[in-house]
């Protein structure tokens, strides 16, 4: 249940009775009820033995990336008022009828496929058919994006990519972040410990983040999250920094709550947990760079840094302890990125195409 799904979980809230929805997988057991109740069509080849999730395993579905453009393109949408789409990747391709306006809300174009250079997984080998098949991607994505009739952006960031690689403008709409929890709880504010919570792969650089507290001997660091670099992280990390799995989400807000700081490095399309952060009234050390640049003024709600390397990291750091933050002003700059603005705003634009 990470952003994309809480998008599409809020976005039923702005339909009478909900919505139905249309997902190349979905895993019911991952999914609140009122969620996994409104998927009506799911494609048949990510539910083979194998592939589709289970619960040892997340499956291996994502190797079906090739499928998906020619999946969603072939959705039937007859019979329906509007066609409001979520995506990452390939569902902006979704058809309407003529006459049907179809909104698509954008959390990037495909990260991997545009932006390969953020996520190398693709093993050296094979990095020449990689870049095939990248090529033949990037057509169908330009093609896609023709679609929609309107486009919405998560983020400032996600809207200069939408123009420099589709060539269309979108307007700005932020996902929506859930406040309620924080706003109940208290924890007791721990000055010398930092938090990390993210997946650990390279874009989000667990291992800068750990490399840093060795220059920070007397500031401890949580790290949580899971990844094909928690492994690594925990056999590399000084002392000071201690490295958990997921976690439940009490224990997770707690931990928010507590910390002094909260450490996101990686160059995000928004980046939820960063208003969850503030949420808690804690403070946020991000990078000058993609979706921080809409949630975090520089010296107001945290600190801003040029670089993911571990000597700025570390100066970061032991700044950001060393300063004084005030918990409420914090948390008034996370309402900005409520669930109740983002309906508003969604609602907004789909009223302009006709729709009440």
């Amino acid at each position: 249940m990470h952003g994309s799904e809480r998008v599409v979980h809020a976005m039923q809230e702005l339909f009478a009775g909900g919505a139905d929805v249309a997902t190349f997988v979905a895993d019911p057991r991952k999914l609140p009820e009122e969620l996994s109740s409104r998927v009506v069509r799911t494609s048949k080849l990510g539910r083979l033995p194998g592939l589709r999730p289970s619960a040892s395993s997340p499956g291996r579905w994502r190797y079906l990336l090739p499928f998906m453009p020619w999946w969603f393109r072939r959705l039937p949408t007859d019979g329906y008022d509007v066609v409001l789409s979520s995506s990452h990747a390939c569902a902006l391709g979704v058809r309407a009828p003529r006459g049907v306006p179809h909104v698509a809300y954008i959390h990037t174009p495909i990260r991997y496929v545009w932006n390969a250079d953020l996520d190398q997984r693709v093993p050296r080998g094979a990095r020449s058919l990689a870049r095939a098949l990248f090529t033949c991607l990037r057509i169908v994505d330009r093609r896609a994006s023709t679609s929609p009739d309107v486009l919405i952006a998560n983020s400032s960031a996600v809207r200069e990519r939408i123009r420099s690689v589709w060539n269309r403008d979108a307007a700005v709409v932020h996902p929506p972040t859930s406040l309620e929890s924080a706003r109940t709880r208290q924890a007791t504010r721990s000055p010398d410990t930092l938090l990390w919570v993210h997946r650990f792969v390279d874009y989000k650089r667990p291992l800068e983040v750990a490399q840093a507290f060795e220059l920070l001997p007397d500031l401890n660091l949580v790290m949580v999250g899971v990844g094909p670099l928690s492994d690594r992280v925990k056999r590399e990390a000084p002392p000071n920094v201690t490295v958990h799995g997921w976690l439940e989400r009490d224990e997770l807000e707690r931990l928010l709550m507590s910390a002094a700081g909260f450490i996101h490095v990686g160059l995000e399309d928004f980046g939820i947990s960063m208003v969850e952060a503030l949420a808690s009234g804690t403070p946020v050390l991000a990078l000058n760079q993609g979706g921080a640049l809409d949630i975090v003024r520089d010296g107001v709600d945290g600190l801003l840094i040029g670089s993911a390397r571990p000597h700025e990291i570390a100066s970061a750091a032991r700044s950001m302890v060393n300063r004084e933050w005030d918990p409420d002003l914090l948390r008034d700059r996370a309402r900005a990125f409520s669930r109740e603005r983002f309906l508003h705003s969604l609602r907004d634009v789909l009223v302009s195409q006709g729709l009440s």
